[in-house]
């Protein structure tokens, strides 16, 4: 047997609710030429006898380790892939029917390396569709500024560039996605941002803990990375694990009156030079 054009890696930690979606969403592919491969954190619930039973609908190798890193976990699947271009989904990942077929499409007549592209979310209420309507216009950003945005949802790569940069650090805390497209890009592997197809991005944590806490967590997590780099510890911490939601109504708050205030106070922050980074952020993320 010849090996597939992708190797699709799902890191998960207790993702019994979630990963089921990702795993029919994939067997419902009109592309078929691919490997799964699940690296489960040691789950405490039935995330690997999930992965397990869908052996039989198509190729899927299910890994387990002690270590739960997110980095870790996808480095350990991209070792074991067979496949000429990895494709890295998180658990709560949804796509359409064609989702794969369009990715294989855009490597064959773009010939990037990497690639990510726009989202969607899983709902239809105006105020939650407007963070992927936010999210994608960030993406679009960061291609006039050379700064590859993705989420790590969905990251795309040939394996051989993969490797070359040496995959994911497991040293970084938060954003080590971002952290890989940026090496990927600086070591001159060409990049792409595909409009469409698009995936389904999960909000789940945006409703479990509500809009306001979830985006000053990101918000201050990502000044920590433009501030002090990726290898500094965040005060706040990001974890991984599909046990800690349980679905909440999402505040109806808009999310111009979220970004405004944040923009603003970090806008006068830089502006002050201040040579203490810790200062800046937690003056910016202050509640005065």
């Amino acid at each position: 047997m010849k090996n597939p054009y992708f190797s699709i890696i799902i890191p998960c930690l207790n993702e019994e609710n979630f990963l089921p979606k990702i795993l029919e969403n994939l067997n419902s592919q009109n592309f078929k030429d691919f490997e799964v491969i699940v690296v489960d954190g040691n789950s405490d619930d039935k995330t690997a006898q999930i992965a397990t039973n869908f052996k039989a609908k198509f190729s899927l190798n299910l890994y387990s380790t002690t270590t739960r890193n997110v980095a870790f976990q996808r480095n350990l699947g991209a070792e074991k892939a067979i496949g000429k271009i990895l494709v890295f989904f998180d658990a709560d990942t949804q796509i359409p029917k064609n989702y794969l077929k369009k990715i294989a499409q855009a490597f064959e007549k773009r010939h990037p390396h990497f690639l990510t592209t726009y989202i969607n979310v899983d709902s239809k209420k105006p105020s939650e569709v407007m963070f992927a309507f936010f999210s994608n216009l960030i993406f679009e950003t960061g291609k006039v500024f050379k700064v590859p945005f993705s989420f790590g949802a969905m990251q795309a790569v040939k394996k051989g560039a993969f490797f070359d940069v040496g995959g994911y650090d497991t040293k970084t805390k938060f954003a080590e996605d971002s952290q890989l497209f940026q090496n990927l890009y600086d070591n001159n592997y060409k990049f792409i941002m595909l409009s469409t197809p698009r995936y389904i991005f999960s909000l789940r944590r945006l409703r479990s803990e509500g809009v306001l806490k979830s985006l000053t967590q990101y918000l201050q997590l990502n000044l920590n990375i433009l501030l002090r780099g990726y290898h500094v510890p965040p005060k706040v911490l990001y974890q991984m694990g599909g046990q800690q939601y349980d679905i909440k109504k999402i505040e109806n708050v808009k999310y111009s009156q979220i970004f405004k205030p944040f923009f603003l106070r970090i806008q006068k922050a830089i502006k002050k030079q201040n040579k203490d980074t810790q200062k800046i952020i937690d003056k910016i993320f202050s509640s005065d």
